[in-house]
């Protein structure tokens, strides 16, 4: 399955926000949504909703437009879905006899057929087809005929939209894409691409973690680094590298980004795996444990003990073999690299899941 199908038809949010617009179509009402960056594969989103649209609506045409943008919305909605000559040359303009009453009242205007996702990306005044559209639905009630539905794709990147929108009484639906969807959709697609992936539940989240922190907000970028899998950690910085520079990103200071991603992905997955290893240690070592002074410490607790103070508790007690003082030394240095905002080996990683997680179950 492609990315943007696991995105759109698999994942609870986007699908559920999909399934917003459709409805929201289906029930007669025309929507606007609003986005503040960029919306995941959006060509794939508005296919999918015209396919379930024209499914459950079989006797309304559904069209997907892309006004320029200079277009003008009386002009031009006039011109494509009115009618033919004929049927346009009815409109004389008025005061009391605006192009949405017009077409509101017109039986055989093409509009009010049809349902029409518009796409407003190039357009410089959305606020004139968001007018246009409130226009046309405030005469459903006065003239009882069959009428369409507008779809508008509004990017809002500074919010002026949502603040010209909050001053209406809006008739139609207003949809926000950043409200429905968060971080978590992102991790979640990640998760899913890996999830036929052949190692642990704990390096999948890790791989899933690095996507996600080196994409930043762009969930199509986080679906192509997961894609890498396995690969991703062990080549992370030549991956992103390939990822950006194929996708048209700037980033200056690759490496720093890629040791930051990093590091965050084993703040969120291993250091808490450490700190459950500590715990489990002591639970599970109280006779070799119990004979030990922790007057040092200045505790009387010893589950209150750093996993740095644990390690050398052990290793002046003499207490652990050579091995297991060796693993207890590499679970510390690990932690205090973490804890430092350094970043740990991937193989390394590898090891302490493997082995710390024995302590967990």
């Amino acid at each position: 399955m492609r990315i943007e199908e696991i995105w759109w038809k698999r994942l609870t949010n986007p699908s559920n926000f999909a399934e917003d617009i459709t409805y929201s179509v289906l029930d007669g009402k025309s929507a606007f949504v609003l986005y503040k960056n960029e919306i995941a594969w959006k060509d794939e989103l508005i296919q999918n909703i015209v396919e379930n649209i024209e499914k459950d609506s079989p006797n309304m045409k559904t069209t997907i437009d892309v006004p320029e943008s200079h277009s003008e919305p009386n002009e031009y909605i006039l011109r494509k879905y009115c009618g033919d000559d004929e049927e346009r040359s009815k409109y004389w303009p008025s005061a009391e006899n605006t192009v949405a009453k017009f077409l509101a009242r017109n039986p055989r205007a093409v509009l009010n057929r049809s349902n029409v996702i518009l796409d407003m990306v190039y357009s410089k005044t959305p606020e004139k087809w968001i007018d246009f559209a409130e226009e046309y639905h405030s005469y459903f009630d006065e003239y009882d005929e069959q009428h369409g539905a507008l779809v508008l794709f509004i990017k809002d990147g500074d919010g002026h939209i949502k603040e010209y929108l909050k001053e209406k009484e809006c008739r139609c639906e207003i949809i926000d894409y950043d409200a429905n969807i968060n971080d978590f959709d992102m991790l979640m697609l990640c998760m899913t691409i890996l999830s036929e992936q052949n190692c642990s539940i704990q390096q999948k989240q890790y791989i899933a973690e690095t996507a996600s922190a080196l994409a930043g907000d762009n969930v199509m970028i986080a679906g192509k680094l997961a894609e890498y899998k396995g690969s991703l950690p062990v080549n992370t910085l030549n991956i992103a590298k390939k990822i950006f520079r194929e996708n048209n990103i700037p980033c200056d200071d690759i490496e720093t980004r890629v040791k930051k991603s990093l590091w965050k992905a084993q703040v969120k997955i291993l250091f808490p795996i450490i700190e459950q290893f500590r715990s489990g240690f002591i639970s599970e070592n109280p006779d070799r444990l119990k004979g030990c002074s922790l007057k040092a410490y200045k505790t009387s607790n010893i589950f209150e003990l750093e996993i740095g103070q644990l390690y050398h508790l052990c290793m002046n007690n003499d207490i652990l073999t050579k091995k297991e003082l060796k693993f207890l030394e590499k679970v510390k240095d690990a932690r205090n690299s973490i804890a430092h905002l350094d970043v740990v080996a991937y193989n390394d990683v590898i090891s302490l899941m493997d082995k710390c997680t024995q302590y967990m179950e």
